[in-house]
């Protein structure tokens, strides 16, 4: 299969709503300093949806076959009152004894700040009610496996919340095995972040599928921005399904080629169930001997099973 095909099978793949981010950025380039956020201003003007783009769709499949830790982000939850939001600040502060850090970059350090900071949500901007029936809050956990560096993650975190929710109130906690006070804490280290559902302007969060996608899509990359390799790919990409090509045909294709240059039928778009073979059979299909190999390590990763789950 001539590459051009396969590069438009991988454009495909990258094209979707699932693989692909469109948010629009703030102008300069925003960091997380010691105590909260830092903003370096520049000319440039905010960048768009990236185009699909076949080298990247290569880089997150090869990440994929090499086992990169994959980013989890997940909403678990929120309140439809102050009274379910402070619980959750309690629970997430560990009662005071987990600093907290809000979209200013300000610290709550005991229970007077975590007061007050409720006293903002409930009162500023657009008022919660103590009791309601719509969600007044959204609680967002970013987690990633056993070792990755804690500071980076605290830092990725803070991008990516300032980079998703610029204009709603948010407030987030690190919670590590060695800081978190609970009697069985977590292994991994994972940030908990509360948005308010409701931003300055009125308008409200609505999250579906594709936006979590997208969330995945973004933190990965803000923890690439602070030395942590990690990856976003489709879950249902990664899970062992359809077993696909036999994998002593694929490294024949890998070694000689066969299959390579033929005149096949390219089926683009590729169907979303069958993902992981139509991907592995174009890539061992391809005169490119790196997409054979690629393919080859693919169809290894698949057969070893799914990850462990966090």
């Amino acid at each position: 299969m001539k590459r051009e095909d396969v590069d438009r099978i991988l454009r495909d793949w990258d094209s979707r709503p699932f693989n692909t981010e469109d948010v629009r950025r703030r102008r300069g380039k925003i960091e997380c300093g010691p105590t909260g956020l830092v903003i370096k201003r520049s000319t440039s003007a905010p960048s768009g949806g990236a185009k699909p783009s076949a080298s990247r769709a290569r880089q997150k499949l090869s990440a994929v076959a090499r086992r990169v830790p994959e980013v989890m982000v997940k909403i678990s939850g929120g309140g439809t009152g102050m009274r379910q939001i402070k619980a959750h600040f309690d629970y997430i502060s560990r009662n005071g004894q987990i600093s907290l850090e809000d979209q200013d970059g300000l610290v709550t350090t005991d229970h007077a700040d975590i007061g007050a900071l409720r006293h903002s949500w409930q009162n500023g901007g657009y008022p919660v009610p103590e009791e309601g029936r719509v969600r007044e809050a959204f609680n967002i956990v970013l987690s990633m496996p056993e070792g990755t560096d804690e500071v980076a993650l605290k830092r990725a975190a803070c991008d990516f919340a300032a980079e998703h929710f610029r204009d709603h109130q948010y407030a987030m906690a690190l919670h590590t095995f060695d800081t978190d006070p609970d009697p069985t804490p977590a292994r991994h280290p994972h940030v908990h972040l509360v948005v308010k559902a409701r931003s300055d302007r009125g308008v409200r969060l609505n999250p579906r599928k594709a936006d979590l996608a997208r969330w995945r899509e973004s933190f990965a990359r803000a923890l690439g921005d602070h030395g942590v390799e990690a990856v976003a790919s489709l879950r249902q990409l990664r899970q062992q399904g359809d077993r696909g090509v036999a994998i002593g045909t694929l490294k024949q294709r890998a070694r000689t080629g066969e299959g390579a240059g033929r005149g096949d039928r390219v089926k683009s778009p590729v169907n979303f169930r069958s993902d992981q073979s139509s991907l592995i059979d174009a890539l061992s299909r391809s005169e490119d001997r790196e997409d054979r190999r690629l393919a080859v390590a693919l169809q290894a990763r698949f057969r070893s099973g799914p990850d462990r789950g966090r």
